[in-house]
């Protein structure tokens, strides 16, 4: 009984022999490889990421990245699955930084809403009536103790955190947590008297 033959894929030959002359020395010669292999790594990463805008850039990153690791491509494997693969895990790794960005844009919606308003006079600002505002000043006057005054000297004395870190006897970071926290309060304060939503 005679083995199977196949046809040899002409495609792969044609990249495997590119790849060669890259690792001889022929940069130019990647050239080929990229006009080989962009059109389905496009395809790849486009069905990974949540935004087509970023799919440009991860496609080029891919390509860099696979031609920093061609000593760790095997001749005949099949170039594109290989490349394919790195391409997926660069757009994972986009898809993952893209929505933690986003989940941190919806977390602090609220206190970037807060802070742009603190200092404002019980008129119409950026959207929200005079009684808002005027909330949130009666929510501010209702902190109790360290958040209270670390409150009034960041925002009202326009104090840095290290000031009032050394005031304290605490570090900056000890300032950034008990401001995060107060906007949070203040953020709870203002829907429990008013039903503002600050977050988008």
């Amino acid at each position: 009984m005679t083995e199977p033959s196949f046809t040899p894929d002409p495609l792969q030959a044609r990249i495997d022999e590119a790849v060669a002359r890259v690792r001889l020395g022929e940069r130019d010669a990647y050239r080929a490889v990229i006009e080989s292999c962009e059109t389905r790594l496009r395809l790849v990463v486009a069905g990974v990421l949540p935004d087509a805008s970023l799919v440009e850039d991860v496609v080029q990153q891919a390509f860099v990245l696979a031609y920093t690791k061609l000593d760790q491509y095997q001749t005949g494997t099949g170039f594109i699955a290989w490349i394919a693969t790195i391409a997926r895990y660069e757009a994972l790794n986009e898809r993952r930084r893209w929505l933690s960005e986003r989940a941190m844009r919806n977390r602090y919606g609220a206190e970037l809403r807060i802070e742009q308003s603190l200092g404002a006079t019980p008129e119409p600002v950026d959207g929200l009536e005079g009684a808002t505002v005027a909330g949130l000043h009666a929510c501010i006057e209702a902190l109790q103790g360290r958040a209270a005054a670390v409150v009034r000297a960041h925002y009202f004395d326009n104090r840095d955190n290290e000031a009032i870190a050394s005031e304290h006897g605490r570090n900056a970071a000890w300032v950034r947590l008990v401001l995060h926290r107060a906007r949070t309060a203040l953020a709870d304060c203002l829907k429990l008297k008013h039903g503002v939503r600050c977050a988008e």
